[in-house]
């Protein structure tokens, strides 16, 4: 291998160590790299010592106890965030398999000739695939050409291959057998972000290890070691914050501090001048805003004032900060007062109980799921701060008993008084509609209200947008269970549907793909019929996996449990117009003039399949008097 190979030798590049393969006429070069090597690569792991190997220790672990027993498996599947270690594990576990130092529990030493080669990148035996590259079936056909033949140096041929769920269907179809029965001399080290796209046919061939994302504590004592030998100055309290903004990545952390270290140098003529690294210094690199905001914004949400609150917003973007950072700031900060506020472990400051004690825990709650829903629209608006600040106009208005923040109602119209929203006439319009989705506002889930306090609303015909409360029972006789819970209709799940999309967008394009052939047509209890144009898309909608995904989105904003159930059109229209026929035969008359209950909720039965079907075919009712009339000129002519 050539020095520029996957595996350059950063761990023994330690600062004052020059490697035995490194030229030894050209010093200066070596320190020039060591200048310029990025932190996270020059500080690298070296072996599974607790020191450098941090924040994994049940992984590390179980993998020193194989290795002493020599009970290595033939494939490791190792799976877990961003910058928590995958690829750094792989590494040593191919070096501890292949080192030859007598005490099993030492492995890997560093020393061996072995361990050495595979640090200076000069073993031929260790290979590292990108999948994302190479995911391909050619490439999979000459990897199980490749690994019929024996290892050239080491005593065993290891195969790392990142980001594994890169790998197409039929390529990862035909890695199967060479993944279940590899030759003795081969083993497999899959490392992957995101294990559910791998077939689970792969996953139970391998031994699978969860590595977890690493804590605050763990990341800022590696910091302090790292900052202590480049001898950068920065304040523990700084580091606390890269700890935390890191979020469990070591990786970004490390850079995060070789930007800082940057950020504090000053080159001069007598050498580079590093000064101090402060929280201050952290906030202008990451673009977060000041405690005291924060704390201001709290502030103002505990007593209502939306002004304030806006102003706060309007003062952090001025200053250049970023609304989608000050949001979840907001949003952490939420989350350490409903903490205090309930009674957990918090490490909350006076300030942050007195604004705690000044919210209830549903209030708070209610905030704090406001907040955690507008971060994709801020990613996405073409004013970011702009979702920030109605959800803050919205989080200040009057709350109802429940803690929750009423919906926000349409202004009525200067013509008839009335709400006018303006939108397209065609349901069909509606739900297909993308560009809806920066129109939809946040659908609440609906919430309690009270017999004695709801008022009597004018009836409203079936195709109302909202839905209409019906006139409580003056006496319900005992054991009949009565639900204070707003019915739907399909009109409220249309214009929900492109609110549904974009979320099911941000966890899954490929389904929001399938969902732009689909019309909500029916309701039924907590089960909406979804109409689909063709038997793939009916198919693949009913899988489990896509029909988990659609219901858990609606569920979500309509706020209680809804399953799907999709079906072509024309299965649909026969549904509906043999419901339509049982429900003409079954309604009794009770007296002339009169009709029962029964009547009642069949005749809205059978209005709302005529309205599905009506949706369905984007077809109008035509009023049967003016048919009559017609029919009447007809005849008399």
């Amino acid at each position: 291998m050539t020095a520029s190979s996957l595996f350059d030798s950063d761990e023994s590049r330690a600062p004052g160590i020059i490697s035995d393969s490194q030229p030894a006429v050209e010093p200066d070069l070596a320190t020039s790299y060591l200048a310029t090597s990025s932190l996270y690569r020059k500080y690298r792991p070296s072996s599974f010592d607790a020191a450098e190997m941090v924040g994994q220790d049940h992984v590390v672990r179980t993998l020193q106890n194989a290795i002493a027993l020599d009970r290595v498996a033939h494939a490791y599947l190792f799976s877990g965030p961003r910058g928590t270690g995958k690829t750094t594990t792989a590494r040593l576990l191919a070096k501890a398999v292949n080192c030859l130092d007598p005490d099993a529990r030492r492995r890997p030493c560093n020393q061996c000739a072995n361990c050495r080669s595979i640090n200076d990148g000069s073993s031929p035996d260790i290979i590292e695939i990108d999948a994302a590259s190479n995911r391909g079936i050619d490439d999979i056909r000459d990897l199980r050409e490749r690994i019929r033949y024996a290892p050239s140096q080491l005593p065993s041929k290891v195969y790392i291959i990142d980001e594994a769920h890169q790998i197409t269907g039929a390529a990862a179809n035909a890695f199967l057998k060479t993944l279940e029965e590899p030759p003795a001399h081969s083993r497999f080290i899959l490392a992957t972000t995101d294990p559910e796209e791998l077939l689970p046919t792969i996953v139970s061939r391998c031994q699978r290890y969860e590595f977890r994302r690493i804590s605050a504590d763990d990341i800022t004592r590696r910091l302090r070691t790292v900052a202590d030998l480049e001898h950068v100055h920065v304040t523990d309290e700084a580091l606390r914050v890269i700890a935390r903004h890191a979020t469990g990545s070591l990786r970004d952390a490390l850079g995060l501090l070789e930007q800082l270290a940057l950020l504090a140098s000053t080159p001069g003529q007598s050498g580079t001048q590093t000064g101090e690294v402060d929280v201050a210094d952290v906030q202008a690199a990451l673009g977060l805003s000041r405690n005291d905001r924060i704390e201001g914004l709290a502030e103002a949400l505990a007593r209502r004032d939306p002004g304030q609150a806006l102003a706060i917003v309007q003062e952090a973007v001025d200053d250049g900060e970023d609304p989608r950072q000050l949001n979840r700031q907001l949003l952490g900060y939420v989350r350490l007062l409903l903490l205090q506020r309930s009674g957990g472990k918090a490490n909350a400051d006076a300030r942050a109980q007195e604004l705690a004690a000044r919210f209830s825990l549903m209030e708070l709650a209610a905030i704090a799921r406001r907040f955690g829903e507008i971060d994709f629209r801020i990613k996405h608006s073409p004013f970011p701060q702009l979702p920030l600040e109605v959800a803050i106009v919205e989080a200040t208005a009057p709350s109802t008993e429940s803690g929750r923040v009423p919906e926000t109602t349409v202004s009525p119209t200067p013509e008839t008084g009335s709400a006018a929203p303006s939108r397209p006439t065609s349901l069909r319009d509606r739900v297909r509609n993308p560009t809806a989705i920066r129109e939809m506002p946040l659908v609440q889930p609906p919430s309690p209200v009270r017999r004695e306090e709801a008022p009597m609303p004018e009836p409203l015909p079936i195709t109302s947008l909202r839905p209409a409360l019906s006139e409580p029972p003056a006496a319900p006789s005992p054991g009949t269970s009565t639900s204070d819970e707003r019915a739907m209709d399909v009109e409220q799940i249309a214009e929900l549907w492109p609110r549904v999309r974009g979320d099911v967008k941000a966890l899954n394009r490929r389904i929001e793909a399938l969902l732009s052939e689909v019309d909500p047509v029916a309701i039924s209890g907590n089960q909406i019929t979804l109409a689909v144009p063709y038997p793939f898309h009916r198919d693949k909608l009913n899988s489990d996996e896509v029909r988990e995904t659609v219901s858990g989105v609606l569920s979500r904003l309509l706020g209680r449990q809804i399953s799907i159930n999709c079906m072509l059109r024309g299965e649909i229209a026969g549904t509906l117009q043999q419901g339509s026929g049982k429900a003409q035969e079954q309604a009794p008359e009770n007296s002339v003039g009169r009709v029962t209950s029964a009547e009642h909720h069949g005749d809205e039965s059978i209005q709302s399949r005529i309205l599905a079907a009506k949706n369905i075919f984007d077809a109008e009712e035509i009023d049967a008097s003016e048919m009559v009339v017609t029919l009447d000129d007809a005849e008399g002519r």
